[in-house]
């Protein structure tokens, strides 16, 4: 080797080893803990919160430099929000011989995120009654800039008060990157590039599991797009879009493929009588501060759609020929739980299905063909295409669910002949918990033997051509 170069090889390599060793003297006498009250204050006046580090500080240089903070709560008016068991920041070199210590990428390892919404609606995340609010057009101040946020394996835990329900996420990773959010009025200000991800998501009985969603958020619109997860047996995924403003706007298309009827059911406490395969389809647009001005505004279509279900405990054609004497015969019952599809677990809140099956006869059946096609408009689900066929009858439903009063409006259920018309039905209206019914203008009674209804209408046809009730995609059995 040149003599030259060996020489100056030699230079650098001291040179380095007297950087190392100073910093590594640097690091020895600089004692992070000194710093812990400048970090509290900076978290809790960017956050508005208290902010406590319980454990230990450390700081270390290699292979990154960076500070170590253990056993961070932060509570806002004297109730846990955020807990973590270990905070890593990474830092700025230079600045730190300053004595500065500015971070660049923050990895938060297992925290809490406790959210709770009292009973006159406020979080306790934000200012209590009794704080100043800040005004809407309140520029905020530029944060500090910080390359990436992780979160790994963060658990929330989101309580609502007034309803008493809860829903809980483990297991889920966050990383966010390009963070700005300061100098304009938030939220338009916020934007991100962000990654997503939880094992499991469950609310009472339902959960999804999963979860992944790739967000960005752009001068005050927020996407996720795509969301994946497993939800109902089968694969979901789509994409969701949020406009913030006076009244945010939302806009939800998302697609179920292999979804499990009898999962459906049983998330909402329902028997898990009909099983098979399914598949789900819904666009949905809404606007509001809260649930009830997004139903009242919501508009879009959902359809469910599937082939070759089984019901497990009832024979449905038997039923149809066999009750001629029940006085408690409703087609409404059929009609609810296999064609309202996507809106049935909304009836089965308050309107009692359960007499139909203790009055059943046994045995199973075949769901041929079920297409359950709904347009909402305001709140106000209308029937499209709404049908299903077993192996010798076509059943169909017209009309209109309000979501918003939670009511049935004119709704029709009936047995169709071949040409789509009318063999018997009955008609359904009022509150779903207390819902009245109306006989159809072919029809003399509804409450009577299903026999004589059949009869009635059949010598009714006979003088002439009937008016078609349903032509629309499920055919007639052959």
């Amino acid at each position: 080797m040149n003599r030259k170069i060996k020489k100056l090889l030699i230079v650098f390599a001291g040179c380095a080893a007297a950087i190392v060793l100073t910093a590594l003297i640097f690091v020895r006498l600089f004692n992070i803990n000194t710093y812990r009250p400048g970090i509290e204050a900076a978290i809790s006046e960017a956050t508005g919160m208290e902010v406590r580090v319980n454990g230990d500080a450390k700081l270390t240089l290699f292979p990154l430099p960076g500070v170590s903070l253990e056993n961070i709560l932060i509570q806002n008016r004297g109730a846990d929000v955020v807990s973590a068991e270990k905070m890593e920041i990474e830092i700025r070199l230079l600045p730190l011989f300053r004595r500065e210590v500015l971070a660049r990428q923050v990895r938060m390892i297992s925290p809490g995120f406790f959210i709770t919404k009292d009973r006159s609606g406020r979080l306790n995340v934000g200012p209590g009654p009794d704080e100043k609010r800040p005004a809407e057009e309140e520029r905020l101040p530029e944060p500090p800039d910080v390359k990436k946020i992780f979160i790994e394996k963060g658990h929330l835990l989101y309580t609502d008060e007034k309803s008493g329900g809860s829903t809980e996420a483990n297991e889920c990773d966050l990383e966010i990157e390009n963070l700005s959010a300061g100098g304009e009025k938030f939220p338009v200000s916020l934007s991100l590039d962000g990654d997503f991800s939880c094992m499991e998501v469950k609310a009472r009985d339902f959960r999804t599991s999963e979860v992944h969603a790739v967000i960005k958020a752009r001068e005050g619109r927020f996407e996720a797009n795509p969301v994946t997860m497993k939800i109902f047996g089968g694969e979901g995924k789509g994409s969701i879009n949020f406009v913030a403003g006076k009244s945010p706007e939302y806009l939800v298309d998302f697609a179920i493929t292999k979804l499990r009827f009898e999962e459906v059911l049983g998330a909402f406490g329902e028997k898990k009588s009909i099983r098979g395969e399914m598949e789900l389809i819904s666009h949905l647009t809404m606007k509001g501060k809260n649930a009830d001005e997004m139903k009242r505004t919501a508009q879009g279509e959902l359809s469910l759609r599937g082939k070759d279900l089984m019901h497990e405990s009832l024979d449905l054609d038997r039923m149809l020929e066999k009750y001629k004497t029940s006085q408690n015969f409703n087609l409404i019952d059929i009609g609810a739980v296999f064609v309202a599809g996507p809106l049935g677990p909304l009836l089965t809140k308050s309107y009692d299905f359960g007499r139909f099956y203790v009055a059943s006869l046994g045995g199973k059946s075949k769901i041929r063909e079920l297409v359950s096609d709904w347009k909402i408009n305001d709140g106000v689900a209308e029937t499209k295409d709404v049908a299903f066929t077993t192996n010798r009858n076509r059943i169909a439903l017209q009309g209109k669910i309000d979501l918003i009063h939670d009511r049935f409006d004119n709704m029709t259920v009936a047995a169709l002949d071949e040409k789509g018309c009318v063999r018997f039905g009955q008609k359904i209206y009022g509150p779903f918990n207390r819902p009245r019914f109306a006989r159809i203008s072919t029809l003399r009674s509804i409450v009577g033997p299903v026999f004589s209804l059949l009869e009635d209408t059949q010598k009714l046809l006979k003088g002439g051509e009937c008016e078609v009730f349903y032509a629309g995609s499920v055919q007639h059995p052959k």
